[in-house]
């Protein structure tokens, strides 16, 4: 599936069960720190929600595996 532009992210596709949301205003910055919502939120019970923040603590990309 192609990525839906948006003016501020980029939402990826992967198979049907995986999507990334990249924030565009970011994009130029890389992966420093990816940070599991579970580790964050005692007893979630949802989809595996990854962050991905920058070397400077900035959030640039969200991945959902469903």
């Amino acid at each position: 599936m192609k990525p839906k532009k948006n003016a501020s992210h980029d939402i990826e596709v992967e198979k049907d069960d995986v999507a990334y949301i990249r924030l565009e205003k970011f994009e130029d910055r890389k992966v420093s720190k990816t940070v599991n919502l579970r580790d964050l939120i005692k007893d979630y019970k949802g989809a595996d929600v990854m962050l991905d923040f920058s070397e400077d603590e900035v959030l640039i990309g969200i991945e959902i595996i469903a």
